[in-house]
């Protein structure tokens, strides 16, 4: 074969005797200049981004495994394009061990080359060439073995009743855990996987099933065809023992006109609980399809339960990774479980247009895919159900973002991402539930219709590429026809915080006036500079006058703002619809009207109005008088607004001593007994989805802040009994709404004994939803020989690095028993950061919010620091829980004695 360096050589020369026959020396020398270009060698290896000039347009995979093994092994080709010639090129490889490496050119000349890896942190890997390769077309081809990951990432292994399996968790940068790679989003490109397994294993990808060959010793070499552009962290495989389901196919639509393949697989035994996500899988695609007006991209559809998983879901294209507890579904799956599930469900179905098909060219905006997919998946479940109450999933996701968008150490929602620790943060409530909350909000903005035509816009325009977060707002504008929404959109996204509203409502003759000024919000103890943030506001207002109720908009853009009204109110309801992302304070006789006509408020609105007075109250400007005034106004609305207020009760107890916690239970079962009374002696038939929803945590409330010792001692037989607790267990002595709170209960009341029992059902169930709750409650509520055990139990093999995590939280937040845990948590760091998933690695820093005075979260926040090395990343989950613990220490202080206040009065 020939030397390429030679060839290089005599291709110089003739060029050479070429230029010297026909040009003069100057230009001859002018031309050799710009002809011969030195190769590209990056000497410093890349600390962020891989160096442009080099793009991987394919990719294929031929892997050889077995579960029971402990590493596999890969060949792989790589096809790239060379914008310059380069001696060197870096890539990523994080546990691959290359053995051989070498450029294939186009016209079948190779070059040798030599890897070497971690250059950088997280896998950054360099290869050098013999002689530089030219600028255009070339192959990597790698020969390598690499180990089977045990943290849950990349391709990783784990076991369930005995029986190995593998499954693939890419996102964000852990592709290169199974093979080398260039592992960042703007790479999209075809992948074609062949996996070799052992005969009688389930074998799935991305692609659809290519064939399959007998090899005659024991293993099967599976073809996989190829697939779209797709990014590196979308890749998928599953190599196991797995039941598979195959399902009715997705039926041919007027956007498609090819029904879908779909299948399901979960670990053995477990199939029959994939029918409920399978049934509903043909309704979801079929909206989706409708709204993009674009068929589904990848052409067949599996849906993957793991044996175990770090995350909900992962929305690998054509083949999607759910946690067992976000799929299977059986006759012990609570009302929220099972609505928890389709919502996922629906969430990585989306993904496959937004995120999949048009794809963020870097992290920073990845926040548009999670925020997208948690906005579409309550639509989607709103258009296929609509008696569902789906519509109120985004004043949820509002408030659930809002106690993190308090903070100073916040983030906005496109956050710049200058290190890999930045990427794992993006992955917070900032990105899902805000980001999908402000959709809704600019949704609501500018009508369904209009943002609905942005989307398809945006599509078609993007389709199997990259795009920003200016390539979508310039698609939402151009498709709505309203360009001003981007400088408003921006105001949101580029910024971190709360807008908070000061509403002032007056009145002079027959007319009326909303004096509006904004600041950021920010709680008791804070750091943050009100004053320095405006936004750009689509404000909306429910107005009530003698002519009924009627909507005011105008957007607000500066720091105080006026809305004229063409009649005097009788109350204003400063966030029409609850689709606004803001909190609000408003005068006193606005304030007491809404309570007067809480009633009258939509329960979207109801939710939002709750939670602006708690907030209120947390920051300083509502009285306790009239925020507890508001917990009572919420009794009388509806179930979703009660079960919002439900969650301030804790606020009010931690304040109070001995006799003002007596006063306060018989304060609960005077406001919130009647609400339980009305849905506790009704069929669930008559009830409806929130109130359903709302019974178990109205009970639970009940039970341990009222007076109920009666119904205590029957909820605690009804967990025995369900557990086995001397007597054969009974999986119908308890609804599965009730597990939690009824082992919670009975660990209080009958401690060590009760505890045996619970732990025994635990360890011999294989039901990971049912496991997952009664640890947790056992770590919440059991006393501190308790926890201890459990902790010391969850090291060993019974417990899984998931399930140990959530004992090491859940115990955490046992403030009975946290002064003897967290010392046995800081002697066993180490083993705990070894045996949880990689990804909650850095969020262990983010307990020092639990901790609330001043000493303990200095303790824990040294106690983090000296762990730097165990939990790279840890930085802003460290520095939101500090904040956190400090803000709790001084609301506490700050309000304390004025919530003894009214309760020594009861």
């Amino acid at each position: 074969m020939k030397s390429r360096l030679a060839t290089a050589l005599l291709a110089g020369a003739a060029s050479f005797v070429l230029l010297s026959a026909c040009s003069t020396p100057a230009e001859t020398e002018a031309v050799m200049t710009a002809s011969i270009e030195a190769p590209v060698l990056q000497a410093e290896a890349p600390t962020g981004q891989l160096p442009e000039g080099v793009r991987p347009t394919a990719y294929r995979l031929d892997l050889v495994t077995d579960p029971s093994a402990s590493t596999f092994t890969g060949h792989e080709e790589i096809d790239l394009a060379l914008e310059k010639p380069h001696a060197r090129i870096w890539l990523h490889a994080l546990g691959p061990v290359v053995s051989s490496v070498k450029a294939v050119l186009p016209d079948g000349m190779e070059i040798a080359a030599t890897f070497t890896g971690d250059e950088a942190a997280d896998g950054v890997s360099r290869i050098d060439f013999a002689a530089p390769l030219p600028a255009g077309p070339a192959t990597l081809v790698i020969e390598y073995e690499a180990p089977y990951n045990l943290n849950l990432a990349g391709l990783y292994k784990v076991e369930q009743a005995d029986r190995p399996y593998l499954v693939t968790q890419m996102e964000p940068i852990d592709a290169r855990r199974m093979f080398p790679s260039f592992d960042e989003p703007r790479f999209k490109t075809p992948y074609t996987l062949t996996v070799t397994a052992p005969e009688g294993m389930e074998v799935a990808a991305n692609g659809a099933d290519a064939g399959s060959e007998d090899l005659g010793n024991g293993m099967v070499r599976h073809s996989f065809a190829t697939t779209r552009p797709i990014q590196s962290y979308l890749v998928a495989l599953m190599v196991g023992p797995y039941d598979k389901v195959v399902a009715d196919p997705i039926p041919a639509t007027a956007v498609r006109a090819e029904p879908v393949p779909l299948r399901g697989f979960a670990a053995a035994g477990k199939g029959e609980k994939l029918a409920d996500a399978l049934d509903i899988t043909d309704e979801m695609v079929e909206w989706q399809e409708a709204y993009f007006d674009y068929p589904y991209p990848y052409g067949k559809l599996d849906l993957i339960a793991a044996a175990d998983f770090a995350y909900g879901a992962m929305e690998n294209a054509g083949a999607i990774v759910y946690r067992e507890a976000a799929l299977l579904i059986d006759d012990r799956t609570s009302l929220a479980r099972q609505r928890a599930i389709f919502n996922t469900h629906a969430h990585e179905l989306g993904h496959q247009w937004f995120g999949n098909l048009v794809t963020p060219a870097w992290w920073n905006d990845i926040w548009l895919n999670e925020a997208f997919a948690t906005w579409i998946s309550s639509k989607t479940m709103n258009g296929i159900d609509p008696d569902g109450e789906w519509d109120l999933a985004p004043v949820m996701s509002s408030l659930t973002a809002m106690p993190t968008d308090s903070l100073a150490s916040t983030r906005q929602i496109r956050n710049p991402i200058r290190t890999n620790g930045d990427i794992n943060d993006a992955f917070d409530s900032i990105t899902y539930r805000k980001g999908g909350s402000v959709l809704n909000m600019f949704e609501t903005y500018l009508g369904e219709d209009a943002f609905r035509d942005g989307m398809r816009l945006h599509m078609r325009r993007f389709e199997d590429g990259v795009a920003t977060a200016e390539d979508f707002m310039q698609s939402l504008a151009d498709g709505s026809g309203q360009p001003d929404v981007v400088s408003s959109f921006t105001s949101f996204i580029a910024q971190p915080g709360i807008p908070f509203l000061d509403v002032q409502v007056s009145c002079s003759g027959e007319t009326g006036e909303l004096a509006i000024a904004q600041s950021r919000y920010a709680p008791l103890g804070s750091t943050i500079d009100t004053e320095a943030q405006t936004w750009e506001i689509p404000f909306a207002a429910r107005v009530h006058d003698a002519s009924g109720d009627h909507i005011v908009r105008q957007m607000l853009s500066g720091k105080s703002s006026t809305i004229a009204l063409d009649s005097c109110p009788d109350w204003v309801m400063p966030n029409a619809g609850g689709a606004g992302y803001w909190r609000f304070v408003t005068d006193a006789d606005n304030a007491a009207a809404l309570r007067e006509n809480y009633a009258s408020l939509k329960p979207a609105e109801q939710m939002m109005l709750t939670d602006s007075i708690n907030a209120g109250f947390s920051a300083g400007k509502v009285s306790a008088t009239d925020m507890v005034a508001g917990l009572e106004a919420a009794t009388t609305g509806s179930a979703a607004a009660v079960s919002t207020s439900i969650d301030m009760i804790g606020t009010l107890k931690a304040s109070l001593d001995k006799g003002g916690k007596a006063e306060l239970a018989d304060w609960v079962e005077a406001n919130y007994g009647p609400v339980g009374e009305y849905l506790f002696d009704r069929p669930a038939t008559a009830l409806t989805t929130s109130e359903r929803l709302l019974a178990p945590k109205l009970w639970n409330l009940l039970l341990n802040e009222g007076n109920r010792a009666d119904d205590r001692a029957v909820f605690t037989a009804q967990a025995k009994a369900y557990l086995g607790i001397g007597q054969d267990a009974d999986p119908t002595a308890l609804p599965a709404e009730d597990l939690g709170a009824a082992v919670a209960i009975g660990v209080e009341d009958e401690g060590q004994a009760f505890y045996d029992g619970a732990l025994a059902y635990v360890v011999a169930s294989q039901n990971q939803t049912e496991r997952a709750t009664i640890l947790s409650a056992l770590a919440g509520n059991g006393s501190e020989a308790i926890v201890m055990d459990l902790f010391k139990r969850a090291l060993g093999d019974e417990i899984s690095g998931n399930e140990l995590y959530t004992i090491y939280r859940a115990s955490l937040a046992n403030s009975d028993v946290r002064p003897a845990i967290w010392p046995m948590m800081k002697t066993n760091f180490a083993s705990i950061v070894a045996k949880i998933p990689s990804i909650r690695k850095p969020q262990t820093a983010s307990v020092t919010g639990y901790f609330c005075t001043a000493e303990d979260v200095a303790d824990a926040k040294a106690f983090f620091e000296s762990q730097a090395d165990l939990i790279p990343g840890y930085e802003r989950s460290l520095m939101q829980g500090v904040e956190r613990g400090e803000l709790c220490s001084a609301e506490k202080a700050s309000t304390a004695d004025e919530i003894k206040a009214i309760f020594a009065d009861n």
